[in-house]
């Protein structure tokens, strides 16, 4: 067996593996730690998802959500996938060609090799790639997040424990309800309607500080006729 029969991993790896290595892989690798929080803007911009499983659907549906154009690749595609109109469909194995034009990678398949083929590839490509369940191969992990709309609280514990990720979710849930995105909808009207130019910094301030606090919270909970009162109230104690 030649050095060309040997795909190479990312750089901080310390082990080759053959191409097409069907048994279990032997990586040492360190744990990355994933300390720098970002939120990103992928409207318009390609994602391809690696995987044709329950799991690809997910990341892919979640993508999709976001914005993304998405690109699903596998040999065999979930019916749920190939019904879907906002995934571009490709039914064949994955190749480095693939990534193309893709501004982040995601591998979702039940194949490790194929996991690490794609992590390598995407890497040498400049592009940033996500390994389902295996931080060790990824640039970027996916927290849990908690989407009340506008309201996005990204949850991670950088890989050691996503039970406990899962519970906070649910404890966060519980704590900021749909309420917050109908409230953050109207918050951003009110903004709009009060340029800096028309208000003094400091009454804008005291407007959106006022407009936070728990009566207008609780006014959000009763539905958004009774929030748009509170609203105009508010507005008339500070500005007048």
């Amino acid at each position: 067996m030649s050095s060309r029969d040997f795909l190479p991993l990312p750089s901080h790896a310390v082990a080759l593996f053959p191409r097409g290595l069907s048994a279990a892989i032997l990586i040492a690798m360190p744990e990355p730690q994933f300390t720098y929080p970002i939120f990103l803007g992928l409207s318009g911009r390609r994602v391809l998802v690696v995987g044709g499983g329950k799991v690809a659907l997910r990341k892919a549906e979640t993508l999709a959500r976001a914005g993304a154009e998405v690109r699903v690749v596998a040999p065999e595609l979930a019916a749920e996938l190939r019904r879907d109109g906002r995934f571009e469909c490709i039914g064949e194995p994955y190749a480095a060609r693939h990534i193309q034009g893709a501004f982040l990678v995601v591998a979702a398949t039940d194949d490790e090799a194929v996991n690490a083929h794609v992590a390598a590839d995407a890497r040498a490509a400049g592009v940033l790639v996500n390994v389902v369940d295996r931080p060790a191969l990824c640039d970027f992990i996916v927290p849990s997040v908690v989407d009340r709309g506008r309201l996005l609280i990204a949850i991670s514990t950088g890989g050691a424990a996503p039970s406990l990720s899962r519970k906070t979710r649910e404890r966060f849930q519980k704590e900021f309800g749909p309420e917050y995105a109908i409230l953050l909808d109207a918050l951003a009207e009110v903004r709009c309607r009060y340029k800096p130019a028309d208000l003094p910094e400091s009454t804008r301030r005291k407007l959106f500080e006022r407009l936070t606090e728990a009566d207008i919270i609780a006014a959000a909970r009763e539905g958004k006729e009774a929030l748009a009162k509170a609203i105009e109230a508010a507005i008339q104690e500070v500005v007048g």
